[in-house]
């Protein structure tokens, strides 16, 4: 039977715990696990902390978000491989890796896909994956995850010619986002795009995503005129349009149709903006034949021009985050320089923490703000 020193792994790895999103999480030392047919271990150097977490696994879990107890948390980040299964051949002990933690069951496909280390859904599939081999995630010293969500990063054009770092990388978990909705509604070059909002962390990112993508116009939608006019500053792009909305129907529909055809509204709204106005707006300023993508968190129902979609043949489209191949064409707009990061693309780090400093890290990543992003770094020597 094998054991950790099999695989030049230790016995025991830390990371941070939860018992209950009413107490406060702490680092502990759990059993090594070990790389089985179809996983990777992974030493996470950047995991990436949603602007969210404090929600989620502290205050009480005001999300209602569903996982198991005890967890330790995390979604994506930036690893190295560990310890590689033997029917993997191509992953090796070493190579950099951005790690997904969207887990699709290999045996339903129709089934909707778990987040690893944060939301196990709502179907018994996935809470049977997330109580079972997918339990863990990335806020830890040692992950395990399917082989199916690594994708191997060319460090050599990304940290030698490109010249980003590691924490630059991390990024990828924000771009991957917005990067997926726009990708399904397929925008193409040339095409004027509505981001709402964009002032947030990932509606920011789409307005870089879409940049990147070619479109010949972002309309940079949000409440916060100084937060506007900071990423029209940071992305230096005469292609980036802000909009400060005023929730009048007409008006707002009329400002965002005043640079022209629109081609695509693109919605990344919380929750608290179910009965904003500026959804309806967004939808109200497409041209014909224009496309709708719902990406956002809002649980309720919202207020849709039905006539109007059906009188312009709109299509809409919901996505939830994103497929392994859309990451891979992410990965390869930043490696051949179409899509900048770092201090190329005006994105900064908010902050870097160990494990031990969850608090202040969730507090952190909580008022980093658009084009921003926070950090454990759980093996800090890389």
């Amino acid at each position: 039977m094998s054991n950790p020193s099999d695989f030049q792994l230790p016995e025991t790895f830390r990371g941070i715990q939860f018992t209950s999103p009413s107490k406060p999480g702490s680092v502990v030392e759990l059993p090594t696990p070990l790389p089985s047919a179809g996983s990777v271990i992974l030493r996470p150097l950047n995991s990436h902390i949603v602007s969210y977490a404090k929600e989620v696994f502290s205050n009480g879990n005001v999300r209602g978000y569903k996982y198991p107890l005890p967890l330790i948390p995390g979604t994506n980040g930036i690893c190295r491989i560990a310890a590689p299964a033997t029917d993997t051949p191509h992953l090796q002990v070493g190579m950099l890796v951005y790690t997904s933690g969207i887990i699709r069951p290999r045996d339903n496909l129709d089934m909707l896909p778990l987040l690893q280390g944060i939301h196990m859904g709502a179907s018994p599939e996935g809470q049977a994956l997330m109580n079972g081999e997918w339990r863990n995630g990335t806020w830890a010293e040692l992950v395990k995850v399917p082989a199916e969500n690594i994708h191997v990063l060319n460090e050599h054009i990304l940290t030698k010619e490109l010249g980003y770092s590691f924490e630059d990388l991390g990024y990828i978990s924000t771009l991957a986002v917005p990067f997926g909705g726009l990708s399904d509604i397929g925008l193409r070059p040339g095409e004027t795009v509505i981001v709402a909002p964009a002032t947030g962390n990932f509606g920011s990112a789409a307005v870089l995503v879409a940049l990147a993508m070619g479109a010949g116009k972002v309309i940079a939608v949000g409440r916060n005129e100084a937060k506007l006019k900071k990423i029209c500053h940071d992305t230096n792009n005469s292609k980036v349009v802000p909009i400060t909305i005023s929730e009048d129907l007409g008006a707002d529909t009329a400002a965002l149709q005043a640079h022209g055809p629109v081609d695509v509204y693109f919605d990344i709204s919380s929750n608290s903006a179910a009965k904003a106005l500026y959804i309806k707006a967004g939808i109200s300023a497409l041209r014909r034949g224009g496309r709708v993508s719902f990406m956002g968190g809002i649980m309720n129902d919202i207020d849709l021009p039905y006539h109007m979609m059906m009188f312009k043949a709109l299509t809409l489209k919901g996505t939830f985050m994103y497929t392994p191949q859309q990451v891979n064409e992410l990965i390869r707009l930043i490696e051949t320089g179409l899509l900048p990061i770092g201090e190329k693309g005006k994105i900064q780090v908010s902050g870097r923490f160990p494990l031990h400093k969850w608090e202040e890290a969730f507090e952190n990543a909580s008022e980093a703000g658009p084009m921003k992003a926070t950090y454990f770094q759980p093996n800090v020597t890389g």
